[in-house]
């Protein structure tokens, strides 16, 4: 059985992470955050060619979940139209995606309510065949 409160044993050596303080903490050089990057990367076994730029899809889209415009974005990460659009951004936009889910168009707050029924122990039994013992 997997014991979660070790992340060793679930991500391996490789991807642990030490958190520093603030007076502990030092700025990394262009060439060891690549290198982190694509240890990280190769440890298991994904292939990257751009690995300078594999954080700015996410945080691109990260801010688009938090209302910033586009145009803001952009800004943000000097890019021009196509690149944000073609690369970063999906192609829907976020108002239509969040109205066909329920939310309210240009809400920041968003609330999933917990389902009110409680699953089937049957269900349970699989999910969790530890819970019994």
């Amino acid at each position: 059985m997997l014991n979660f409160a070790d992340n060793k044993v679930l991500y391996g050596e490789g991807l642990s992470i030490k958190i520093k303080s603030p007076r502990q903490a030092q700025e990394w050089s262009y060439s060891s955050h690549r290198e982190s990057i694509g240890k990280d990367l190769s440890s298991p076994g994904i292939r990257y060619n751009k690995k300078a730029h594999i954080n700015c899809g996410s945080s691109a889209r990260m801010a688009g979940n938090v209302c910033a415009n586009v145009d803001q974005i952009r800004h943000q990460g000097l890019w021009n139209n196509t690149t944000i659009n073609g690369t970063y951004l999906t192609n829907l936009s976020r108002e239509l995606v969040q109205s066909m889910a329920g939310f309210t168009a240009y809400g920041r707050f968003f609330y999933l309510a917990r389902a009110a029924l409680n699953p089937p122990s049957s269900l349970c039994k699989k999910l969790f065949p530890a819970i019994d013992e």
